[in-house]
C-alpha cells in the first residue's frame, strides 16, 4: 500500500498552524457584495539518498527495475488558486472557489520508485460551490478537509506515477465530496461525504465529526464514519467495503499552572465490514511537549509513543493491520512518521513507534531540531514476509527551518536509518539508508 505523502498540503507544508491559515492572504478584491481572493503558492525540493532500502536498491514500481542504492532527483509544482464570497444578505453568502497544480519529478525519480523522471501533470485541485447561512455552511465540489491533526483524515489524493512530486505532495483534495458544518462558539461539528483518488483505493467516506474547545485548556473530538469502496470489483484497488472507523481526541491539551506542557492523544477503532473481509484494528498515540521558556533559545523536547496494529494471521478473513486511510502531513512527524522510514519502508500500518524530539528557536527566522525514532513492527511480519524478531529500525533527522515571513519557508534536514533486525531479515542488509533535503515553499 502506498501511504506516504511528504508535504500533502500547501498550507501544511509550511508548517503553519491551521489557525494561521486565514492570515495568509493573497490578492484580495472586493466589488460591491462580491469579495475574494487570488493565491499562488510555488514549491521545490532536491532530494539525494544514499543506501536505499539498506543497500538493496529502490525498485521502480511500475517496470520493477532496481535503481541502485544511491538515487537523487528533484521535484516542483505550482498551485494557482481563487475564492469567492458573494453577500445575499448580512448572514448568507455564497460561496465558491478553484484550484489547480502543476507539479513534475525530474533526476532519478524518488527513493520508494513511485515516480520517474519526467513524470508530471497539470490537474484540477479545488472546484466547489457552497452557502453560508449563519453559523451553518455546505460545501461540494473538489475540496480540501482535515480531521483534528491529520491523524486519519486529510489528504484524499496520492500523488503518484504520472502525477510527479511524489515527496512534495501538493494535491490533497477530496473529490465528489460535500460538507454541512455548523460552527456555534466552542463547538464545531460536520457531516462529510469523502471520495479519494484512484491511487488510493477510489473509496468513499461518509461520516460525521464534533470538536469542543474547553476553554483554550483543550480541544476535544470524535468522528465516526463508515468507508466502502467504489472502484470496480476487477480493479486491484484494496477493499475496504464497510469498515467502520471511530476515533476519540484530545489535542492541545495544558494543565493548571504548567502552560509550558502540551499534551496530545487520540485512540482510533476499524470495525465491521459488509463483505468477506472483516476489520478488528486499532491505533492510538500519547505525546507531551515542553518548553522551556526561561532558557536560551526556548527549547522544546517532546516524547510520543504511537501504536498502529499489525495483523497476526494474514490468511484468515480479519484484518487486524490498521490501515492508515487519508492520513496528512501538519509539521515534523506528523503524520509522516519518520521522513525515511514514512515515506519508503512503514505507512502507520503495523508499527510501533518511540519518538524523542527537541527543538530550539535559535532566532525569530531560525528553529534547529532533532528528531529520534526507534520502530518496531506490531506482528511478525514485513508486507506479508515472516520475520523473526519486530525491532525493525532507528530513524535520526536533525533539520534546520528558515522562515524570513509567513509565506517563505524552507528547510534543509539529513535523516539516517540504522536497520536492525527485522529490516536485515526482510531487505537482505543493513547499510545505513540516508537522505539529504532541501524544499521550501511560498504562497502568495
Amino acid at each position: 500500500m502506498y501511504r506516504s505523502k511528504r508535504i500533502p498540503c500547501v498550507l501544511l507544508a509550511l508548517g503553519i498552524p491551521l489557525a494561521s491559515q486565514a492570515a495568509l492572504a493573497g490578492y484580495s478584491f472586493e466589488y460591491e457584495n462580491l469579495k475574494g481572493e487570488i493565491n499562488l503558492t510555488a514549491g521545490a525540493a532536491s532530494v539525494t539518498t544514499r543506501g536505499a532500502n539498506f543497500g538493496a536498491g529502490a525498485v521502480d514500481v511500475r517496470s520493477l527495475e532496481n535503481k541502485g542504492s544511491k538515487v537523487g532527483w528533484q521535484e516542483a509544482y505550482l498551485k494557482p488558486g481563487i475564492t469567492l464570497d458573494y453577500s445575499l444578505s448580512d448572514t448568507l453568502s455564497l460561496l465558491a472557489g478553484a484550484s489547480a497544480v502543476a507539479a513534475g519529478t525530474y533526476g532519478d525519480g524518488d527513493a520508494g520508485g513511485f515516480t520517474r523522471s519526467a513524470d508530471n501533470c497539470i490537474n484540477t485541485e479545488e472546484a466547489y460551490v457552497g452557502i453560508r447561512a449563519g453559523d451553518w455552511k455546505f460545501t461540494a465540489g473538489r475540496q480540501n478537509y482535515i480531521i483534528g491533526s491529520g491523524f486519519i483524515v486529510m489528504d484524499g489524493n496520492l500523488d503518484l506515477f504520472g502525477d510527479g512530486a511524489y515527496w512534495l505532495g501538493p494535491r490533497t483534495a477530496f473529490k465528489d465530496s460535500a460538507i454541512l458544518a455548523w460552527s456555534h462558539g466552542p463547538v464545531q461539528a460536520q457531516a462529510f461525504t469523502l471520495r479519494t483518488d484512484d491511487h488510493y483505493g477510489d473509496y468513499r467516506m461518509n461520516g460525521v465529526n464534533l470538536d469542543y474547545d474547553l476553554d483554550g485548556q483543550v480541544t476535544l473530538g470524535a468522528m465516526a464514519m463508515k468507508v466502502d469502496t467504489l472502484a470496480s470489483k476487477r480493479s486491484n484497488a484494496t477493499r475496504r467495503d464497510g469498515m467502520q472507523v471511530y476515533n476519540l481526541r484530545a489535542l492541545r491539551g495544558q494543565l493548571p499552572g504548567v502552560p509550558e506542557l502540551t499534551l496530545n492523544g487520540e485512540y482510533a477503532v476499524q470495525r465491521g465490514g459488509d463483505g468477506p473481509l472483516e476489520y478488528d484494528a486499532k491505533a492510538w498515540y500519547a505525546q507531551a511537549d515542553y518548553q522551556f521558556q526561561a532558557l536560551p533559545f526556548t527549547p522544546t523536547l517532546g516524547y510520543r509513543y504511537a501504536v498502529f496494529s499489525g495483523d497476526d494471521d494474514l490468511a484468515d478473513n480479519t484484518q487486524k493491520a490498521w490501515d492508515p486511510l487519508n492520513k496528512g502531513f501538519v509539521d515534523w512527524s506528523t503524520w509522516l512518521v519518520g521522513d525515511v522510514v514514512g515515506n519508503y519502508l512503514l505507512f502507520n500500518s503495523n508499527e510501533r513507534v518511540q519518538q524523542f524530539s527537541i527543538k530550539n528557536r535559535l532566532t525569530d527566522t531560525l528553529a534547529l531540531g532533532a528528531i529520534h525514532y526507534q520502530f518496531w513492527l506490531d506482528e511478525n511480519n514485513f508486507r506479508g514476509a515472516e520475520v523473526d524478531d519486530r525491532r525493525f529500525a532507528d530513524e535520526t533527522v536533525v533539520y534546520l527551518d528558515w522562515t524570513p515571513n509567513e509565506r517563505f519557508y524552507s528547510s534543509l534536514s539529513y535523516n539516517w536509518v540504522q536497520a536492525k533486525s527485522a529490516a536485515k531479515q526482510a531487505f537482505g542488509d543493513d547499510d545505513r539508508f540516508s537522505a539529504l533535503e532541501l524544499y521550501f515553499t511560498y504562497r502568495y
